[in-house]
């Protein structure tokens, strides 16, 4: 009797492990900081982010992707999420990718307008209307502004975390 109770318990648990990892909800979102991030960070690429407040909802989630492009970074948006997107101050407007849960990094909105050099991934927001050849639907997200030779330290882009939750979503699409 104890000998089935046991094996009856066991199975329990692995009934309920089993359907946690099929919930296993994958996600992706670029979060807006609710709070000022120190410019020196975005500036310079280096300091430590981790407890910047977010906003509550993400500018861009999952559901707002209808693709990713993993080799240029290159993102393609519903029009209603277009119409979030931040018209940030010369200096930018930090955001946070967060995959699955996990603050992976820091980046900022940027304008061609700006002086200000960008050593984080950064989103030019009006880039399209100084390269015609870029849909008004897709944004780029750059090594750093006003150019890749502008980040600085290990691009945290190609972070394995990212493009898992992207392949598990259905939204990453080769664009070679």
């Amino acid at each position: 009797m104890r000998m089935r109770l046991q094996i009856g318990f066991l199975l329990a648990i692995a009934a309920c492990l089993s359907l946690t990892a099929a919930e296993t909800k994958h996600e992706f979102a670029i979060y807006l900081t609710a709070e000022p991030v120190d410019r020196r960070i975005t500036a310079y690429g280096t300091g430590d982010w981790s407890h910047v407040k977010l906003d509550t909802s993400p500018v861009i989630s999952a559901t707002d992707i209808v693709w990713y492009a993993w080799s240029g970074h290159s993102i393609r948006l519903r029009p209603e999420a277009l119409k979030r997107i931040p018209r940030p101050p010369v200096e930018g407007r930090p955001f946070v990718v967060v995959a699955d849960g996990q603050r992976i990094y820091l980046g900022a909105f940027t304008t061609s307008l700006s002086s200000f050099s960008i050593a984080v991934p950064s989103i030019t927001v009006d880039r399209r209307s100084i390269f015609t050849n870029q849909p008004a639907d897709v944004l780029i997200i750059e090594r750093g502004y006003p150019g890749d030779s502008f980040g600085r330290g290990p691009d945290p882009r190609p972070d394995s975390r990212i493009k898992d939750a992207l392949s598990a979503l259905g939204k990453l699409e080769s664009k070679e």
